[in-house]
């Protein structure tokens, strides 16, 4: 038998790097655009480019022609990589070692890669298509080892690709771009910070593939080392109490009061018959002396009183527990966010504001009652985001489970977290409906032109006197037909505002011109009349704005 033939390297590189495969995303620092922050970070304009993701397109990024960026997340919600990213606050002061040290004195199968714009992609790589909740929650739960806050960006952002409200194909969501570029750039890093070659950092991460149920043993291993020199009681606890307690000593740590808050709404379930006791005991146990002796029975019995007066359990999304919060975690102990809770109303969080025009449309990802996967939430509008009962029929298609029905107040809160999230999404170049628009406009001005009255009365554009006239009747079906969604009249509205300066008008009639005296063709009705060369002035598509740039989009 002859011997199995070696894969080659872009074949291994493409495994690794797998996922939706129906487009692939552009990293364009030509565009107008594009530009530099103050910090150093290299911001370009990223857009989709939609044709289908072959073998060639990852050769033309290794080998330089394009850079090129890929949605982790398929078509079945699944990934064969994660990433969280790391973006520090100043890129000239960055330390990878800080991140790398971590990453091995752990043992965690994370390989930390240079990104385009100078930070850091800490990549986990499977041997198997595997849920991208799961893949999700797992990296989340390791941001507080690396000191990262919660709403730290990790890939994939959609656990699930939604399906656009116009056309219902699928929205390819947002990408991330692929290292070695040029097979040169944006490296993988070794323990020491050197770069690894294209063919060292293939064996590296081959070596590191894992299967889900790796993923679980990770996490206990974590745990165990995180609970090293915590006290006992916290075993069944929350973890961000358990390394919170650990920390409590520092003179300088700020948060005592959500810290006592928590811990008193976990010993409450812990201990029913002694909780005031445990929480009296705490800041003696847990504090700075200078702190602990602050702390005296009345200060503590005025404390006790106020917060049964608004208990609402614990404050997951306030800092310090935002911080240290592993839910993935939590929701497996016994005395965590799930004790006695079941019916609580689930976590939303990571609101994306689709920047649509005229009407934006939004997203977020709300935690599925096993606390763990998450499913991602489309809404059309914002009173489905605002509006308990629309977005609860929203979750309910999305996620599979009804959320309960919860008090005005409470579903207050609610909203208030989630809007705190929100991040606004610039669509890509083309995709939105303004944009649509023009170019339907576009194709129809310079189509074919009517020859006579019939062509004209069926539709065909007729050209007259640097003017295109055209039934507007006939226009909007063909709209429609290619799943434009909004009604007649905010068409011709949308028309009216985007083209007021090609002198754009809405005829009752028009009459096909005629050299026959004394014969007129009947007119047709329902016209669209609009100034050709003023219409060619006209820009439509998306740049970003200063607003858009800061937020990193």
């Amino acid at each position: 038998m002859a011997p199995e033939k070696e894969i080659g390297m872009d074949q291994k590189f493409i495994k690794l790097f797998n996922g939706y495969k129906a487009a692939y995303g552009v990293a364009d620092m030509t565009h107008p655009g594009a530009y530099t922050e103050p910090s150093g970070k290299k911001k370009p304009v990223y857009r989709w480019n939609y044709e289908p993701f072959t073998d060639q397109i990852y050769s033309d990024h290794l080998t330089g022609k394009k850079s090129v960026g890929i949605q982790p997340c398929n078509e079945n919600s699944e990934v064969v990589f994660g990433v969280i990213d790391v973006d520090p606050k100043n890129y000239e002061d960055f330390n990878t070692k800080f991140y790398i040290d971590i990453i091995q004195d752990y043992k965690l199968p994370l390989i930390p890669i240079e990104s385009k714009s100078g930070g850091l992609h800490l990549y986990l790589f499977l041997k198997e298509f595997t849920s991208a909740s799961v893949i999700v929650s797992f990296l989340s739960n390791l941001l507080p080892l690396f000191e990262l806050k919660p709403d730290c960006e990790i890939f994939p952002k959609q656990t699930q690709l939604t399906k656009n409200g116009e056309s219902g194909e699928l929205r390819p969501g947002q990408f991330i771009n692929l290292p070695y570029y040029k097979g040169t750039e944006r490296k993988a890093l070794n323990v020491d910070g050197t770069p690894f070659t294209l063919e060292q950092f293939v064996e590296l991460a081959e070596a590191n593939l894992v299967i889900e149920s790796d993923l679980k043993n990770i996490t206990t291993s974590i745990e165990n080392k995180d609970m090293e020199g915590v006290d006992d009681e916290f075993l069944e606890g929350p973890p961000c109490l358990a390394k919170l307690s650990t920390i409590m000593k520092d003179p300088n740590f700020d948060g005592k009061d959500r810290f006592m808050y928590n811990y008193h709404v976990f010993v409450k379930m812990k201990y029913p018959d002694s909780w005031q006791q445990k929480v009296k005991n705490a800041p003696v146990k847990y504090f700075a002396e200078q702190h602990a002796n602050a702390w005296d029975d009345k200060i503590l019995n005025g404390k006790l009183r106020s917060w049964n007066r608004s208990l609402k359990g614990f404050t997951c999304t306030q800092s310090p527990i935002s911080e240290h919060c592993k839910k993935g975690l939590c929701v497996r102990k016994k005395f965590g966010i799930l004790a006695g809770s079941k019916g609580s109303y689930p976590l939303l969080t990571n609101l994306r504001k689709i920047d649509l025009d005229p009407d934006p449309e939004f997203e977020f990802d709300v935690t599925k009652p096993d606390g763990i996967s998450t499913a991602t939430v489309h809404c059309r509008t914002v009173e489905h985001v605002n509006d308990q009962r629309k977005r609860r029929n929203a979750i309910s298609k999305a996620a599979g489970f009804a959320p309960p029905i919860i008090k005005g107040n409470e579903d207050q809160v609610v909203l208030d977290t989630l809007w705190k999230s929100q991040k606004i999404v610039t669509p890509p170049i083309g995709t939105t409906p303004k944009e649509k628009l023009h170019d339907n406009l576009h194709q129809k001005i310079t189509g074919p032109e009517a020859k006579n009255d019939a062509s004209f009365k069926s539709g065909t554009t007729l050209i007259q006197d640097g003017y295109a006239y055209f039934k507007f009747d006939t226009f909007y079906k063909k709209l429609k037909n290619k799943g434009w969604r909004y009604p007649e009249d905010k068409t011709g509205s949308m028309m009216l505002k985007n083209y007021k300066d090609c002198d754009i008008d809405f005829l009752d009639q028009k009459r096909f011109p005629t050299k026959e005296k004394g014969k007129h063709n009947s007119p047709t009705k329902n016209v669209v009349m609009i100034a050709i060369k003023k219409f060619d002035k006209v820009q439509v598509f998306h740049k970003l704005t200063e607003q858009e740039k800061q937020l990193g989009f």
